[in-house]
């Protein structure tokens, strides 16, 4: 199953320098709202509280998250992207630990950091049973605060991608997934939902899920 997970999103995963540069060196305008949901989306959180980064990709939010005082963690199926990602850190004079692995099977004890942040992954999956061996995974080693970002399908992006869809059967390699599916595999996991942060709603699609955990379960 992992392997069949892996295969799905290799040419996405930055696994060589040159994809690494490009993701990071991506247009400042795109790069600046992200960030910024980021920043709008982000919990209230004590300095050293331990957070994960899963996947890191080019390390921008291992960094902002180190920059807050937190005691980050980062992890990337790319070795290429953890190393860019400990360069960044050590370059900003922070730290981190940052690891090669694989975010469906983390080696991390259950409920290990205070918050997890998936951002910009969950797109890459077409089939929603590996949508939820994801969340249920990323649940597993959530403490307390989960932040997963979805491409949502009730946006102008969204709705242009399905017609496009419907009228040439050319599907986009990025999948929206709606916020029912994401509550319906995290709620019976102990987590509800907090709040949910638009880019821009209903225009982008990009969204940012807070979820918190209510239960042990």
């Amino acid at each position: 199953m992992l392997d069949d997970v892996v295969a799905l999103s290799r040419d996405r995963v930055k696994m060589d320098e040159k994809t690494v540069l490009r993701y990071a060196n991506r247009k400042p305008a795109k790069h600046a709202a992200e960030m910024a949901l980021v920043e709008r989306s982000m919990p209230d959180l004590p300095a050293g509280a331990r957070v994960l980064d899963a996947p890191c990709g080019a390390g921008r939010l291992s960094l902002w998250m180190a920059q807050q005082g937190w005691d980050v963690s980062a992890m990337d199926l790319g070795s290429a992207a953890a190393d860019f990602t400990r360069k960044l850190l050590t370059d900003n004079a922070l730290s981190g630990e940052v690891d090669v692995g694989d975010v469906f099977a983390m080696p991390w004890e259950r409920r290990e950091f205070k918050l997890v942040v998936c951002f910009r992954l969950i797109h890459h999956f077409p089939d929603a049973q590996i949508r939820e061996k994801l969340l249920t995974e990323l649940a597993r080693v959530a403490d307390q605060h989960l932040l997963v970002s979805y491409l949502s399908p009730w946006s102008y992006t969204g709705l242009k991608r399905w017609l496009r869809y419907r009228l040439t059967g050319r599907r986009s390699r990025q999948n929206h997934t709606s916020l029912t599916e994401l509550q319906s595999v995290l709620e019976p996991l102990g987590f509800i939902l907090a709040r949910d942060v638009a880019q821009r709603r209903y225009f982008h699609a990009l969204h940012m899920a807070y979820f918190i955990r209510v239960s042990n379960r």
